[in-house]
């Protein structure tokens, strides 16, 4: 089995979920995890700028970057990501219990403006 987390959930985001979801699978170091995301948007070259110390605390995000709209936007620490997700399946076949709610961490996120 694919362990798997949902990045709304990991981040805190609340709202009504997508109808569809979509998985994107990564592999990092030979481990597999599926990263559950609302939109997929496209690919893009980027510069990655480290985090400033105010959110350096932050889960699963890598660094920052500058749109081309001049719009901020977070890039993901996919390594850790990983990480969280097989956490997760562990206690989830360890446990018939729900899973407590992941601690919410407040993140700043950039998509297109609707």
């Amino acid at each position: 089995m694919l362990p798997f987390i949902r990045l709304r959930d990991l981040f805190g985001i609340e709202g009504e979920r997508p109808v569809r979801e979509n998985v994107v699978v990564v592999k990092v170091a030979g481990q597999k995890a599926g990263l559950v995301v609302d939109q997929l948007l496209g690919e893009f070259q980027t510069v990655i700028k480290p985090l400033g110390a105010l959110f350096r605390h932050l889960r699963g995000i890598g660094g920052s970057t500058i749109l081309g709209s001049g719009e901020v936007a977070l890039i993901l620490d996919v390594q850790a990501l990983v990480q969280i997700a097989s956490r997760t399946e562990d206690q989830r076949r360890s446990s018939s219990a729900p899973l407590p709610r992941q601690e919410a961490h407040p993140a700043l996120l950039s998509g297109p403006q609707t």
